[in-house]
């Protein structure tokens, strides 16, 4: 597990209201040593990414970055009282100088591009090679209607919180119904995803209805944009699940930044002037 050193409470809380105050005036981005450890951010910068788990009593956030919308995730973990929960920081280096309002438009259309997930690999460690990880992505039009909807790319973003459906079948999980929410900020996007269906590895039940959740959190910074996923799992941890369930989700974490890389390159924000 990685170590967190990152600020003491009274340095974060005060690096937290300062970010809050940068947001609400929408000013331009940070250096990403604004939103985590000058070693880590250091460390984003030369491409490596983070990664931390925890478990039982000690399931919590580790690395995630100091940001007004990580309050949010942690009080839901709370809530939620996870078996697991694993985490991974990556950065994705901005090609050139980018509109921010643009450049925020096109993360959130990259994340609410659910069947452009069909298809992308991941690297299982149960099998030592890469795998499929959806057989089938795609928005469907409720969480009892099963009826593929197509991905829409909008052209501005939403004033309030999105909510959507979707079905995908994963070759580790089966066939699931997910519903999941999309919200935006000035200079960030955050997803979150929760399975809506019992979530089995082959024909053994490892999760309830309600019980998996996936979250991301994008935050433009200086180099780029900080892409923060934690997944998070309210599970009977048998022997030899955790080690599975904690490598499944880094390897799934790895994939879907690498899918994000893909779309925010695909999509070439407009420079800025």
């Amino acid at each position: 597990m990685l170590a967190s050193s990152y600020l003491r409470p009274s340095s974060r809380l005060v690096a937290i209201l300062c970010i809050a105050a940068r947001s609400a005036a929408a000013a331009s981005a940070a250096p990403a040593s604004d939103y985590v450890d000058p070693s880590a951010a250091a460390r984003l910068v030369a491409g490596q990414d983070l990664r931390a788990s925890s478990s039982g009593k000690d399931a919590t956030l580790s690395i995630a970055p100091i940001h007004p919308a990580v309050a949010e995730m942690r009080s839901a973990l709370v809530e939620e009282g996870p078996g697991i929960v694993v985490e991974a920081l990556f950065l994705w280096p901005r090609p050139r100088k980018t509109d921010s309002a643009a450049e925020i438009l096109a993360a959130y259309n990259v994340l609410r591009a659910i069947g452009s997930l069909q298809g992308i690999e991941y690297y299982s460690a149960s099998k030592g090679k890469m795998r499929t990880l959806y057989e089938i992505s795609s928005l469907i039009a409720g969480p009892d209607d099963p009826t593929p909807a197509l991905d829409e790319r909008l052209v501005g973003l939403p004033a309030i919180e999105e909510t959507l459906y979707a079905r995908q079948k994963d070759t580790s999980f089966g066939d699931n119904r997910y519903r999941i929410t999309l919200s935006s900020g000035p200079g960030f996007v955050r997803q979150s995803s929760t399975n809506i269906t019992r979530m089995s590895i082959g024909i053994v039940p490892v999760a309830a209805q309600e019980a998996v959740n996936v979250r991301l959190l994008v935050v433009s910074v200086d180099e780029g944009l900080l892409f923060y996923v934690a997944s998070s799992a309210k599970v009977s941890i048998l022997p030899g699940l955790r080690d599975r369930l904690e490598a499944s989700f880094v390897n799934r974490a790895a994939a879907a930044f690498a899918w994000f890389t893909r779309g925010m390159e695909a999509a070439r924000p407009e420079p800025s002037r």
